[in-house]
C-alpha cells in the first residue's frame, strides 16, 4: 500500500490525512497546534506525530507505507522557515532523505485543496484572514494574513472587535442603539460594560473569544439590527479588497472561499461576492473541492 501524507498544521489544530494511489482518503487524524512559533518546534513535531498516528491506524497501515509527505504549516512562509521545519520534521519523524517531503505555508495547502492542485485564489476567513493565489505559471501572491494588530481584515476577530466597540458606543451614547450590546454582555457572561472591561483586559483573555462573537452578530443582523448588518457588510468588503489585491497579481482566476466567516450565506458573503462581481466581470466564486490537509498531500506532486 502506497500512501501520501498531508499535514495541515495551524495555530489551534493539526490535521493529518493519508491518500491512496487514487487520491481517496484512507485515514485522518487530529492533534494540537503545530505552529512552531506558538508551541515550539519539538511540540509541533509531536503534535504532527500524534495526528499522523491516528490517520495511520485508521488506514490500517504503517508509516513505512508513506511514499511522500506534504506539510502546509502556519508560520512557514519564508524559504528559511520552510527548510528549517523540513529538517526538524525529517529528524523528528524519522523520514528518510530519499522520501519526497515538501513544507509550504498553510495558505498554499488550502489553495491546493480548494482547487485539487489547479491554479486559483483562495480567500480564507476564520478567526484570522488571508488570501493566497497561484497561476498556471507558478506565480504566487498573498495578501493579509498579518494577524490582529496588522491585518486580519474582515475576519472573525475583526468582526468581533468592531462588535465590542459598537456595543460600548451604544452603552455610553456615542453611537447608535444596537441589540449587540445585550448580545455581547450575554455572550461574555457579564452584567455590564464594567464587567466587560474586566474580562477583555484580563491577562488570560483569549482572542478566540472575540471571534466567537460572530454568531451573535449574525443573529442580530438577521433580526434586523442595522449596526450588526453594517459590521458584517463591511467585513465582506474588506475580504473582497484583499482578494482583489491577489487577483490583480496572478490574473483573473476562480476564487474559492474557506473558513467559517465565508462558508455560509450571510451579509459577509453577500458583500464579498457583490464587491468582487462589480470589480471583475464574469468572476467564478466557488466552494473548495477539498480541505487543506488534502491539499498538503498533493504538494509534493505539484
Amino acid at each position: 500500500m502506497n500512501l501520501r501524507a498531508g499535514i495541515d498544521g495551524g495555530g489551534t489544530t493539526t490535521r493529518a490525512i493519508l491518500l491512496n494511489a487514487n487520491n481517496e482518503v484512507a485515514g485522518r487524524g487530529e492533534a494540537g497546534s503545530s505552529n512552531h512559533y506558538s508551541v515550539g518546534a519539538d511540540t509541533a513535531v509531536e503534535n504532527v506525530r500524534a495526528a499522523l498516528e491516528q490517520a495511520v491506524e485508521q488506514a490500517g497501515a504503517t508509516p513505512t507505507a508513506i511514499v511522500s509527505w506534504g506539510f502546509g504549516l502556519a508560520g512557514a512562509c519564508s524559504d528559511q522557515e520552510q527548510s528549517t521545519l523540513a529538517a526538524s520534521l525529517r529528524r523528528g519523524l524519522k523520514i528518510d532523505e530519499s522520501v519526497p517531503l515538501i513544507v509550504d505555508e498553510d495558505a498554499r495547502a488550502a489553495q491546493a485543496g480548494a482547487f485539487a492542485g489547479e491554479p486559483g485564489v483562495v480567500c480564507i476567513a476564520g478567526t484570522g484572514a488571508n488570501t493566497f493565489g497561484i497561476n498556471r505559471h507558478g506565480q504566487r501572491a498573498r495578501a493579509d494574513g498579518l494577524g490582529p494588530l496588522l491585518g486580519d481584515r474582515g475576519s472573525g476577530y475583526w468582526i468581533g472587535e468592531n462588535t465590542l466597540r459598537a456595543a460600548c458606543r451604544a452603552n455610553d451614547g456615542s453611537g447608535p442603539d444596537t441589540a449587540l450590546l445585550d448580545g455581547v454582555l450575554r455572550q461574555m457572561q457579564v452584567e455590564d460594560v464594567d464587567g466587560l472591561v474586566a474580562t477583555v483586559y484580563a491577562p488570560d483573555f483569549q482572542r478566540d473569544r472575540v471571534a466567537a462573537l460572530v454568531p451573535v452578530v449574525l443573529e442580530c443582523a438577521a433580526a434586523g439590527d442595522a449596526v450588526a448588518r453594517e459590521i458584517l457588510t463591511a467585513a465582506g468588503r474588506e475580504l473582497a479588497a484583499t482578494a482583489l489585491a491577489v487577483l490583480r497579481t496572478v490574473g483573473v482566476l476562480p476564487v474559492a472561499v474557506h473558513g467559517g466567516v465565508l462558508n455560509r450565506q450571510s451579509p459577509v458573503r453577500e458583500a464579498f461576492e457583490a464587491t468582487l462581481r462589480a470589480a471583475v466581470s464574469g468572476i467564478l466564486i466557488q466552494e473548495p473541492q477539498h480541505d487543506a490537509a488534502y491539499g498538503a498531500a498533493l504538494l509534493p506532486q505539484l
